[in-house]
């Protein structure tokens, strides 16, 4: 069975929505330059925290992260260069 990925991702940032087709395997932070929608990064490795965003509606499963707790990632928080959706639907927000 493979696993539930949204056809778009809802990326908030600053009080706007964009809505961006999601293509299976990126990451929400190539999903975002793809779209055209700024959102900083730094390492690209989930080593910074540069690319930290908020997760509103769905899940995603980072691939690596050394910088969130668990807590973090508890209430919603992920590395949007490490982050694949997980779930059938997907907003986040970049304002972070």
């Amino acid at each position: 069975m493979t696993a539930a990925v949204p056809s778009v991702v809802v990326m908030r940032l600053k009080g706007r929505a964009h809505t961006v087709k999601y293509h299976p395997g990126e990451t929400l932070l190539e999903t975002a330059r793809r779209g055209g929608v700024p959102l900083g990064s730094g390492c690209e490795q989930g080593n910074c925290g540069t690319c930290m965003v908020s997760i509103v509606v769905g899940r995603v499963r980072m691939r690596a992260n050394s910088v969130l707790s668990e807590d973090d990632v508890a209430s919603g928080l992920a590395l949007a260069c490490q982050s694949i959706p997980t779930s059938d639907k997907l907003e986040i927000d970049l304002s972070q």
